[in-house]
Order: C-alpha cells, then sequence, then structure tokens
C-alpha cells in the first residue's frame, strides 16, 4: 500500500529528529569523558594538543607559502587556478583534523574519538563543496577573460554560471549532510528531479535564450561594434545580452532579435575579413581588334595596381555573350571601411572609362542586329534599304 505524502514527510522529520537526539546525546557523553580524561591523564592531553598545534601550524605555514607562490604567477595560469584550493582551506579544518591526529595518537577516551571524526566528516563534506565550487568557477572564469576583450564583457554571463555552478553543488552537498542525518533522500532527489523538470518545461524559452547569451559570450561569434548579417538583417552589434542581442542597422533603427534565433542563423561577421574581394566583369564589342582584347588584361592590372589600397588578383578573356565579348576581373580593396571599398571601385572603374576612351575601345551593351531578306532569300544590308527609302520619299 503506497503512503500518502504527509505520512512520508512526517517518518522523515521523525528520523531525523531521532538523529538528532543521538547525536546530542553521544556529544554530552563525550563532553563528560574528555572532562575526565583531561583530570586523570594531563600527560596524554597534553601530547594531543601539542600534535593539534603542530598539524595546525603546519598546515598553516604551507598554505600561505602556496598563497605567496600563486601570487607571483601569472594570473590566467591554470596552475594559479589549481592552487587556489589552498587558499580555500579554512583554519577550522586543519584545527579538527590535527585534533583528530592527536587524539588518535593517544588514549583518548572512544566517545570523545567518536565526536572528533563525526564532527570532521561534516566538516569535510562542506569544505570539499567550497573547494569544487571555487574550483569549477574559477576554471570557467579563467577561460572566459581568455576569449574576451574585457572583463566587464563576460561578468553577466559570468554571475549566471556563478549561480548555477553554486546551486548544484551546495545542493549536493546539503543532501550528503541530510543523509548523515539519518534522512531518506531517494524521495527527495526524486522529487527535486520531477521539480527541476516542470521548472525547466515552464521556462525552456527563458533557459533557452539564457545559454544562448553565455555561448555568444564566450565563443564570441561576434563583439560589440561588429557589423554583421544575418537573414535579411544587416548592422552594427550595440548591446550583446543575455537574452537578446540588439543591432543598429545600416538605416538607423534599432534591431532586437532573441539569442536562440540569432545563433540558429547563418551569421556573416564583416569585421573580421581581412579585405573585401570584388569581382565583376566587363564586355567590349566584337568589333575590339584581337591585339587588342590581350592588352586589356595588362590595362586591367595597371590601373588597379596603381590605385590607392586596392590589390590586382587576376584579369582573363573569360567568355562570348550574346553582345559583348566579356572579361572577369579580381580585385581587393585593402581595408575592412566599407566606404574605402567603394571609394577603390569607383575609382577603377573611372580609370577603366578613360583608357578604354584612350585606345578606341567601346564598352558592349545590348543590341540586336536585324537582318532583312528578298523573296529570292538574299539578304538586304540594312545601309542599303535605309538609302533607298531616302530616295523614294524624295
Amino acid at each position: 500500500m503506497t503512503q500518502a505524502p504527509d505520512s512520508s514527510a512526517s517518518n522523515a522529520l521523525n528520523a531525523v529528529e531521532d538523529n538528532v537526539q543521538g547525536v546530542v546525546e553521544q556529544g554530552r557523553t563525550a563532553v563528560t569523558e574528555l572532562l575526565a580524561w583531561i583530570a586523570e591523564d594531563t600527560q596524554s592531553v597534553t601530547l594531543a594538543l601539542a600534535i593539534t598545534l603542530a598539524v595546525t601550524i603546519t598546515a598553516l605555514l604551507i598554505k600561505w607559502g602556496v598563497s605567496f607562490a600563486r601570487q607571483r604567477m601569472d594570473e590566467s595560469s591554470l596552475a594559479r587556478v589549481m592552487l587556489g584550493t589552498a587558499e580555500r582551506l579554512s583554519a577550522m579544518t586543519f584545527l579538527i583534523i590535527g585534533a583528530a591526529i592527536g587524539l588518535s595518537a593517544t588514549s583518548s577516551p572512544q566517545s570523545v574519538l567518536d565526536a572528533i571524526w563525526y564532527v570532521l566528516g561534516l566538516v569535510l563534506i562542506i569544505q570539499v563543496a567550497a573547494i569544487l565550487r571555487g574550483l569549477a568557477v574559477d576554471l570557467v572564469q579563467r577561460r572566459a577573460l581568455q576569449r574576451a576583450d574585457s572583463r566587464s564583457a563576460v561578468w553577466n554571463g559570468i554571475a549566471i554560471i556563478k549561480w548555477a555552478i553554486s546551486t548544484f553543488i551546495w545542493s549536493a552537498a546539503f543532501l550528503v549532510l541530510l543523509d548523515n542525518a539519518g534522512v531518506d533522500i531517494t524521495a527527495l532527489i526524486a522529487g527535486l528531479g520531477i521539480g527541476g523538470i516542470a521548472i525547466g518545461l515552464a521556462a525552456q524559452g527563458l533557459f533557452s535564450d539564457l545559454f544562448a547569451g553565455i555561448s555568444i559570450l564566450f565563443d564570441k561569434p561576434f563583439k560589440r561594434n561588429d557589423l554583421i548579417e544575418f537573414g535579411e538583417c544587416l548592422g552594427t552589434v550595440s548591446k550583446i545580452g543575455l537574452k537578446t542581442t540588439r543591432l543598429r542597422s545600416l538605416s538607423g533603427e534599432e534591431i532586437v532579435i532573441r539569442n536562440t534565433n540569432l545563433l540558429d542563423m547563418t551569421i556573416r561577421n564583416f569585421q573580421r575579413l581581412e579585405e573585401r574581394r570584388w569581382l565583376f566583369q566587363i564586355g567590349v564589342t566584337y568589333q575590339t581588334a584581337a591585339d587588342q582584347l590581350e592588352q586589356i588584361p595588362d590595362w586591367i592590372k595597371t590601373i588597379i595596381d596603381e590605385t590607392d589600397q586596392a590589390r590586382f588578383e587576376r584579369a582573363h578573356f573569360c567568355r562570348f555573350a550574346d553582345s559583348a565579348m566579356e572579361f572577369e576581373i579580381v580585385c581587393h580593396a585593402q581595408s575592412l571601411d566599407y566606404a574605402v571599398y567603394m571609394d577603390v571601385r569607383h575609382a577603377v572603374n573611372l580609370a577603366l572609362v578613360r583608357k578604354f576612351a584612350d585606345e578606341g575601345v567601346e564598352f558592349a551593351y545590348p543590341t540586336r542586329t536585324l537582318m532583312l531578306a528578298r523573296d529570292d532569300g538574299s539578304v538586304v544590308a540594312p545601309a542599303a534599304t535605309l538609302q533607298t527609302q531616302e530616295r523614294g520619299d524624295q
């Protein structure tokens, strides 16, 4: 038969109460026997106290030495992060460990020894949780700051991760403490799991945006002031938040997009261009002589080489089009600035117009030649037909 929830909770509280009462009784017994042992065996008490102080002082000296060596290391080094564990060891932990060693080395009462080991177990649970939490946070922060332009750029993301790590580790430590207190934590873990699933489903969109924002902050597909394009949007990144990213479009309005939606798209980051590539075609008429066709690539190369912040790559006579013989040209504007890129195109195009005019080469444009035929199938030249028509009009 299944127990009601109220009955299970009542049984758990009764188990905790019984355990606490047992611990209190053992504590009273340990204190009574400790006082009696101090009065009867001063030599053993003095030895235990000396061992306790020696262990504590030695541990503190080692901790201070490690801390001094850590301060001389590079802030972003992994060794510095690992040695930070020593700074989280408290003097109380050293004192209890020293007491446990001192009491074990002497003829102390068994109840006193059991009590100090019980306390040491509780202290170590808390101490290990604090060490793991600090180590995990330091590792995340070290990696984040290595990839960030400034500490402020990842502060919000680190704060969220700190909260998540702290919640997980301290919850686990609390469950272990409850287990030591005699509480059956199986039902509690199951309840927490079901509650976590319910909360996750209810806030699925929020959490997905938060993790997407953290991914952007750490992975750095773009940063503030970068010019990016996604979908049909093009703009400069003005703010990267944990839920949304804001862009200032070229036309001036602000674009706000959820981080999850943003990462689902293909993002083009123009800020990381080393130079802008420009591929274009020009066409000349079919009346252009072969010698001039052969010289055109050299003319284009010379023009591009003489243009400021332009780099020539290639120029080829690529195909016979319907109304032109086409050349394909590739060059590069050696600047990230879009205005400079357009200045290069302007200068090259203008120089090409002037050069072709000087050489007597005509640019082609879409044309169509209409041929007339007589009844016998012979072709009539358009010019002859026009002259005949003019004589008839006269």
